[in-house]
């Protein structure tokens, strides 16, 4: 599991494992940074305050 802070845990796009490992602070913007997904193989990219986003449109 890799925690982005203490408020989240990081999960891959594409199988939502969290068996992850960050392999750049940065990816294509500033907001974002890019994993690499250990279960299924993927790189993608996480939002660092995607999960804050996500807890504002369900707590609506």
């Amino acid at each position: 599991m890799t925690p982005v802070s203490d408020k989240y845990v990081v999960h891959c796009s594409f199988c939502d494992s969290t068996n992850v490992k960050k392999i750049a602070v940065f990816g294509t913007a500033q907001l974002v940074s890019q994993y690499y997904c250990n279960h299924c193989k993927s790189v993608f990219e996480f939002i660092r305050w995607q999960n804050d986003l996500n807890k504002e449109v369900w707590s609506v």
